[in-house]
């Protein structure tokens, strides 16, 4: 069964459950106040014959003698002197013997025996035409002469008007859940609406289309529900797309790395077949033994920053206070003499600043970095290390004047094996894992590394790191 369906059940059954029991309470209730004012009526006319047959038998009988026949007369003056009143009498003696009766009741119902001199009762009876009200008191006619006068009301009009309400009741009833049972699937329908779109868009999400989002038009349950919806499919969509990207990555290394391999060893393998089969000159097979053993240097050297990398990535780091100064002018002195000869100029700026490092691991981020500067400057250039504190934290920059990197190159240089210049970065010597390693170190010193490069001008690279609260170090 549909939700809507659902609410609009029961809306109606909670709605039948109450407007029944308040409406049958309610009839009942003023049925219950009109028997009670009928019973009432009833005492007070019975009260007012008790004393017209007192006043009848003083001025009909004289000789004051207790008989039947002294009975009906009296009974007969009194119902001749109230002509057209349709008055009902059973007048009995204290024995319960009927001696009058013109209402034709049924036989007594112990009624006689529950009412005194100064109380009268009632009862309701329940005949084959309908409901009949006896009300019965005592009439005394001297200190131990006694009567029974009980006076009959037919009530039947009173219990037919209460099931013609009841009946009137049951139609309204009836109609207003037939237009209550539209108005609130009507409702019910407007208010699930944006359920329904939600669940449409849903459909729409397990069918591919990541970018569906729900339309948020109120601020109640629904609007906080289609607003986490849109989160959830915010989150998803970033989340698919890092594990496409991932996955793009992933099979761009194993391609990478299966072609790193495939070239030196077709190679190597080729020149050992060579030696192996055929006859060379002495100057043929050194330069194919060399062929060989550069060959394998450079596979050995690919080896060794894989391993590099998986242990980067796996190992814990202990960080230590460093005086980053010191470790610039460092590096700076391992570099001069090489890069002199290459006529490039190596200029360090360096804030005296300390950090929690890792010491040989940062080392290689920056002297990786500046070597891939020199790489990139062709002919005479400049190199920087530069270093300052910022908000919240150091940075540090290596920045060369060499050929930069165009613009969509950029968001994928830190991948494994990819290289910008692929012919130029392997006669080098690279094998496009360099700038991999080192944005894993940053990485796990809890800091960030980006890049902005202008082609024909140079590249930047920018290294953050957050200060450490207390070094201990002055």
């Amino acid at each position: 069964m549909k939700f809507s369906w659902k609410i609009c059940f029961s809306t109606i059954v909670l709605s039948l459950l109450i407007f029944s029991i308040g409406g049958y309470v309610l009839i009942s209730a003023l049925f219950q106040s009109t028997y009670e004012r009928e019973a009432a009526n009833a005492g007070e006319e019975n009260r007012m014959l008790q004393y017209s047959f007192v006043a009848y038998w003083s001025a009909t009988i004289q000789e004051m003698e207790l008989s039947q026949e002294n009975v009906r007369r009296t009974a007969d003056a009194m119902v001749d002197g109230m002509a057209g009143s349709d008055l009902r009498l059973r007048i009995s003696d204290r024995d319960g013997k009927v001696l009058y009766d013109n209402a034709k009741t049924g036989p007594d119902t112990g009624l006689l025996e529950t009412i005194t001199r100064t109380s009268r009762g009632h009862m309701l009876r329940r005949t084959d035409n309908g409901y009949e009200l006896q009300t019965a008191s005592m009439v005394c006619l001297g200190e131990s002469e006694f009567l029974y006068l009980e006076s009959i009301r037919d009530v039947t009009e009173l219990f037919e008007e209460r099931e013609a309400q009841y009946r009137i009741y049951r139609q309204w009833l009836a109609g207003l859940l037939v237009v209550q049972s539209i108005l609130c699937y009507g409702m019910a329908s407007w208010l699930l609406r944006p359920l329904r779109r939600l669940s449409r868009a849903t459909r729409r999400i397990a069918g591919g289309n990541l970018s569906v989002r729900a339309r948020m038009e109120s601020k109640d349950e629904i609007g906080d529900l289609a607003a986490d919806f849109n989160h959830m499919a915010d989150n998803l969509e970033r989340q698919f797309q890092e594990l496409e990207d991932a996955a793009r990555r992933q099979e761009d290394f194993i391609g990478s790395f299966a072609h790193e391999l495939k070239t030196p060893l077709t190679s190597m393998i080729g020149y050992a077949d060579m030696l192996r089969t055929t006859q060379v000159t002495q100057e043929e097979q050194f330069q194919a033994a060399n062929y060989i053993f550069k060959e394998g240097k450079r596979l050995e050297s690919l080896s060794f920053k894989l391993l590099d990398l998986m242990v980067v990535k796996n190992q814990e780091l202990e960080l230590r206070p460093v005086k980053i100064r010191w470790m610039a002018e460092d590096i700076k002195g391992m570099l001069q003499p090489s890069l002199s000869k290459l006529g490039i100029v190596l200029k360090v700026i360096m804030e005296d600043e300390t950090l929690l490092l890792e010491p040989d691991l940062m080392k290689t981020v920056l002297l990786n970095l500046l070597d891939n500067g020199r790489k990139a400057i062709e002919g005479e250039g400049t190199l920087y290390l530069l270093g300052r504190k910022e908000e919240e934290g150091f940075a540090i920059y290596v920045r060369d004047t060499g050929k930069g990197i165009p613009k969509e190159e950029l968001s994928r240089i830190t991948e494994a094996f990819y290289m910008v210049d692929k012919s130029r970065s392997r006669q080098q010597g690279g094998a496009g894992l360099g700038l991999a390693i080192c944005q894993e170190i940053v990485k796990r010193h809890g800091g960030t590394m980006g890049f902005k490069s202008i082609p024909g001008k140079g590249t930047m690279v920018r290294i953050f790191l957050e200060l450490p609260g207390d070094t201990g170090l002055e």
